[in-house]
Parts: C-alpha cells; sequence; structure tokens
C-alpha cells in the first residue's frame, strides 16, 4: 500500500498547515505559563486532584492545546521537579569547586540557599518534592539531582571537618539530618505561607552550628 503525499502544495497550504496544528492561528501558549498554572493547582489542590483540563483553563486555552506541549500531566511534574531542583545543584556545584573556600562557610552557604529558594517564590512548589509520585521510575531524573545534592551536603560536610571547624561521628548521616532540616521549610511554609525566609534560614543555620559543634 502507498500513501499519499501530505508535503502542503504551496506556501498558502503550508500557511493553513501551521494554523490547523496551533489554537484559532495563533502562537501557542508557552510552556513557562502552563508550568506555573500546573505548579499552583499541584500546591493547592493537589496533584492526582488536577486534570489537565483545569489547568488549561487556567492559561485560558483549550485542554487539546496543553498537548503541543507537553503529552501528559506527568510530564509537567517531571518538568517542574527538576526545573525546582536544578539551581540548588548548580549552587553546590559552584561550591564543591571552589576547593580553597572556608569548608564551613561554604556548607552554611548551601544551607541557606537551599532555604531561601523552598520559603520563596508565590507557590510552595518545594512540596512537590514530597509527593508519592516522584518515587516513580518516570521521575527517575529528579530523584538522581535530589541525591546528587544530598551527596554534595556530605561532601561539603566532610570538608568541615577535615578542617576542623565541625565535630561529628558520622557524616553521612548528619548530612542526611540537616538536608531533612532544610526540606522541612516545605511543610513549616505549608503551615505559614508567610514565613520570613531570612528568618528562617538563620534559624537553621543557628541551629547547624550547634549540631556540628563547629568552631571558627
Amino acid at each position: 500500500m502507498t500513501h499519499a503525499d501530505t508535503t502542503p502544495a504551496t506556501e498558502d497550504d503550508a500557511a493553513a498547515a501551521t494554523r490547523r496544528s496551533r489554537p484559532h492561528g495563533k502562537e501557542p501558549v508557552g510552556r513557562d505559563r502552563i508550568l506555573d498554572a500546573a505548579a499552583k493547582l499541584f500546591v493547592e489542590q493537589g496533584y492526582a486532584a488536577t486534570t489537565t483540563r483545569q489547568i488549561s483553563a487556567a492559561v485560558g486555552i483549550k485542554q487539546p492545546s496543553i498537548y503541543y506541549h507537553f503529552p501528559n500531566k506527568s510530564a509537567m511534574l517531571n518538568e517542574l521537579l527538576i526545573d525546582t531542583a536544578r539551581p540548588s545543584i548548580d549552587k553546590a556545584r559552584e561550591l564543591l569547586a571552589a576547593t580553597d573556600a572556608d569548608p564551613l562557610d561554604s556548607f552554611l552557604e548551601l544551607i541557606r540557599f537551599d532555604v531561601h529558594l523552598l520559603a520563596s517564590g508565590p507557590s510552595n512548589i518545594g512540596a512537590l518534592y514530597l509527593l508519592p509520585e516522584t518515587n516513580e521510575p518516570l521521575f527517575g531524573s529528579f530523584q538522581a539531582l535530589r541525591q546528587e545534592l544530598v551527596g554534595a551536603y556530605g561532601a561539603l560536610l566532610r570538608r568541615a571537618i577535615a578542617a576542623g571547624q565541625a565535630d561529628v561521628d558520622d557524616a553521612a548521616a548528619t548530612a542526611a539530618l540537616l538536608f531533612s532540616l532544610v526540606e522541612g521549610v516545605i511543610l513549616r511554609r505549608a503551615d505559614d505561607p508567610r514565613l520570613d525566609a531570612a528568618v528562617v534560614a538563620e534559624g537553621i543555620e543557628k541551629a547547624t552550628l550547634r549540631i556540628l559543634a563547629a568552631t571558627r
């Protein structure tokens, strides 16, 4: 069986085909607007309860137009998770590369950065990290980034220990504990949406210094 040639014969035909692939001949709504709407709905009413129809309504487009950018709701969540984790990963890599910097200061800088990231922004996007769906294989890239960040906490802490700036028996366990303390900002923000990032960061930094029995 042969297939008919579907290539547009003229420039006018090509333009018409392009219009048919876009709602009402308009440029498609940008990915960022769709992701912003999805994040807000995921956080406010839950991932499972949110539909692509609700997301499309929030940005003022028809539901099929969503699929111009995303094949499904899971793809939106995956991109949101990776996008929100990326700044912390970039910061951690930067601090790990600065081998001549003060180890304890570098560790505390990463903690402050993460706290501000989780406590700021229009939506408590960090709450998406806690969704049970994120443990599915589909979100493996996000989980790999999260594990890299935990590893960076451990590496920076080991530098502080080697420099005699911290006194802990188990660097990996302590780093995991402090990482959990930082991620606890997500739950605190859920209880208090007006959480002051600077105040929280200062409190967690003081707690970190006590846990590490840190010296300067």
